[in-house]
């Protein structure tokens, strides 16, 4: 009792004093981006938004992902603005270059621009009126910008499927293109020999016979040889050794047999070693060889699987190639980059996008391919549980632990989701709707050694949705009846080696757990808990379940203490009649509103820096913008940067957490304050340093009182690890803790 008074008196001394404290602005960083894009890679491009200045050149993917447009300058992949969308849910930028210093996209969208718009490094902007229809290809010709598609009016004037942009309004390119069947398509530009090329399916370019391939010289349109067999059509174009380059899906060229790939050496069309088995979407040079991807499995009679490089004599593999549709080549850095459908690469996960050099296929950029629903803290790592199977390209399955630098697996990982993670006799425990952890029969949960998983006896009968730790036990709540065999209607208690009911249970299902004022708290669907009364909210004394005033009128998910509150955040929009919009504080007696609430739901909270963090779907917290993720502090809400976003709706933030001096966020969104952050985000100062509790950067006096004020507080373990003191993570505030702090004090004096 002595030493806790000499300790309140520093603390009283520490806090009055007049100490000028370094600033230091917290904000988003990346989580990072993803390994993938989420749907298929059509193009690519090299941009330097600032010319010869310091930026580095970036390369940019345009696709079908959500966004449609990314640029990765080396390190992570980021959206450019807002992204790009069609307002009818149908879109995709299948075209990039750049004109006059700007980036353009040409594709299927009318966000930006109709299905064309430029990009100078701050905004999007049309380009005249656009077009009427869909850009497919994009070229740079005699100092104008050149645009093919599906389209027949540019800028409201009619341009059959080319027009050019001289940087003021659209011209049409003759009399443009027809197709004898039905509509011509221009799918692929390039620039060979002085002239303009352009590929497609149209058999007439300004009423002369072309069958899918013409050349501009500036004034009209002219055939190269007899061009392709009937019904064909021509996908790609590039220059390659002198010649021009041709493929798409047909099976002759000038009358040759040549097998979906084709030279033209300005006279005559011939074979490129033997062709190519399917189409060919897509060419480049990279290394003086001949690259073409496309939906092949062979080229010239060898295995190559969507990929293959010519070397001026062969046909060669790539690796083992991929594993879908490769529809775009470029080079960055020295690198031959792939985009498509694919989900692998030579060995690796690569989906859709993936990175060729002398050792091989490789990734770009670190992330998690799925939702992530729980976080937790083990052993000095970050743990993230949720829906994903890779994690910074690792293969993970469901789970996967973060060490402040990169992803690991934790064994061979669950067969199915995890919802709820936490820390129980030392051993990290995840629950979920898995019947598998590490390979072994593990139904619903399992515990984590370090090294292996082991089931928790025989489990559960159905998805456990939250996990705490109360009273010395192991607390489960989901949508289960059965713990161990025994009834336990969707909540037990593990003492360490036998699961045994609470009471009689719920009458519904268990979402969320915690611990306030030495009692446990359960939050769900339910309106009985044991035989009472208690509208989707009770507290559990040790012995008997009570109510908490009126409960709530629908659903509650989330709970956390913050400030000597419990925190409640769900559906409901009402409490005993007050209107609370998803959010409510129980002061130990009643329930209070928290400014006006949310428009939408909250799905998870926690606390951070002093302020209570709030994430779930909302828009809007307070009447401010939120974009998903809130912080509380007095008696107001504040934004957390630009928030989070998918380029769409239906994104959510579904779990909170605090990682070495940063807040973590996970969910499904794609970025974080305009940076790509692929289902999960950071939110920190420039330089985290352990024992900053205050985040300002520095290590001094505060941190030191903040610490003794969580030392003093007995009942830290339920308080949000302690805001953060629990330096070393062992759920208590300690002589150990007060040693990091000092040491790293000492290190920065």
């Amino acid at each position: 009792m002595h030493i806790r008074f000499v300790a309140s008196a520093i603390l009283a001394v520490i806090l009055f004093s007049s100490l000028v404290f370094g600033e230091c602005e917290p904000n988003w960083k990346p989580g990072n981006a993803s390994t993938s894009l989420n749907n298929s890679v059509f193009a690519f491009t090299k941009w330097d938004p600032d010319g010869n200045g310091p930026q580095p050149e970036m390369l940019i993917a345009g696709g079908a992902f959500t966004g449609c447009i990314m640029s990765w300058d080396g390190n992570s992949w980021n959206y450019l603005g807002e992204g790009i969308y069609n307002n009818n849910g149908s879109y995709a930028v299948y075209a990039l270059a750049v004109y006059n210093g700007d980036l353009i996209a040409g594709g299927n969208f009318t966000t930006a621009g109709n299905c064309i718009a430029r990009w100078d490094g701050n905004s999007w902007h049309s380009l005249g009126s656009g077009m009427n229809a869909t850009v497919n290809a994009l070229t740079v010709y005699d100092g104008n910008l050149i645009a093919a598609g599906n389209f027949t009016k540019a800028g409201g004037v009619d341009a059959n499927y080319l027009a050019q942009w001289d940087g003021n309004s659209w011209k049409p390119l003759g009399s443009g293109m027809r197709f004898s069947y039905g509509n011509a398509s221009v799918l692929t530009l390039a620039v060979y020999d002085g002239n303009l090329i352009a590929g497609g399916g149209f058999t007439k370019a300004g009423g002369v016979d072309v069958n899918c391939i013409a050349q501009w010289d500036g004034n009209s349109w002219h055939p190269l040889g007899s061009g392709m067999d009937d019904f064909s059509i021509l996908y790609a174009l590039t220059v390659y050794d002198g010649n021009l380059i041709a493929g798409g899906f047909f099976t002759k060229a000038g009358g040759v047999d040549v097998n979906n790939i084709a030279q033209w050496d300005g006279n005559t069309w011939r074979q490129v070693g033997g062709g190519m088995s399917y189409l060919v979407y897509t060419l480049k040079v990279f290394n003086d060889n001949l690259i073409a991807g496309g939906a092949f499995y062979s080229a010239g009679g060898v295995a190559v699987y969507g990929i293959a490089r010519w070397d001026g004599n062969s046909w060669q593999s790539l690796g083992s190639g991929m594993s879908s549709y490769v529809y775009a080549l470029t080079v960055y850095n020295g690198e031959l980059v792939a985009g498509g459908a694919f989900t692998t690469a030579g060995s690796i996960s690569a989906s859709r996008i993936a990175r060729w050099n002398d050792t091989g296929w490789h990734t770009l950029g670190n992330g998690v391919n799925n939702g992530v629903h729980s976080f937790e803290v083990y052993k000095g790592n970050l743990i993230a549980g949720g829906e994903f199977t890779q994690a910074g390209g690792v293969n993970v399955n469901r789970i996967a632990r973060w060490d402040g630098s990169n992803w690991q697996s934790m064994g061979s990982g669950m067969n199915n989701i995890v919802y709820a993670l936490t820390v129980y006799n030392g051993e990290l425990i995840a629950a979920g709707d898995f019947n598998s952890a590490g390979g072994i029969s593990a139904n619903k949960i399992a515990r984590w050694d370090g090294n292996s998983w082991y089931p928790l006896s025989s489990g559960m009968n159905s998805r456990v949705h939250a996990l705490t730790v109360y009273d010395g036990n192991l607390i489960a709540g989901g949508f289960f009846t059965k713990a161990g065999g025994v009834d336990a209607n969707y909540i037990a208690r593990w003492d360490g080696n036998n699961w045994q009911p609470l009471g009689i249970g719920m009458n519904s299902s268990v979402a969320v757990l915690t611990v306030y004022n030495e009692e446990l708290i359960a939050g769900g669907t339910f309106t009985k808990a044991g035989d009472i009364d208690v509208n989707r909210i009770a507290r559990w004394d040790g012995n008997n379940w009570q109510p908490m005033s009126d409960g709530m009128n629908s659903t509650v998910l989330a709970l956390t203490v913050y400030d000597g509150n419990l925190i409640a955040g769900g559906l409901f929009a009402s409490t005993g009649g007050i209107d609370v919009n998803c959010i409510a504080r129980w002061d130990g007696n009643n329930w209070l509103p928290m400014s006006n609430g949310m428009d939408r739901p909250v799905c998870t909270l926690t606390v951070y820096n002093g302020e209570l963090i709030a994430g779930g779907y909302f828009a809007k917290a307070g009447g401010i913008d939120a974009n998903w993720i809130i912080r509380w502090y007095g008696n107001n809400w504040y934004p957390l940067g630009g928030g989070l976003s998918s380029g769409m709706e239906g994104g959510v933030v579904s779990a909170l957490t605090v990682y070495n001096g940063e807040l973590i966020a996970g969910g499904h969104f794609t970025s974080a304050g305009g940076i790509a952050s692929a289902n999960w985000a950071r939110w920190g100062v420039p330089q985290p340093v352990e024992g900053d509790l205050n985040h300002n950067c520095v290590v001094d006096l505060y941190d030191l009182g903040l610490l003794v004020e969580r030392w003093l507080d007995d009942d830290c373990m339920y308080n949000s690890r302690c805001y953060e003191a629990d330096l070393n993570y062992d759920f208590k505030v300690d002589f150990e803790d007060f040693t990091r702090l000092a040491d790293n004090w000492l290190a920065g004096l």
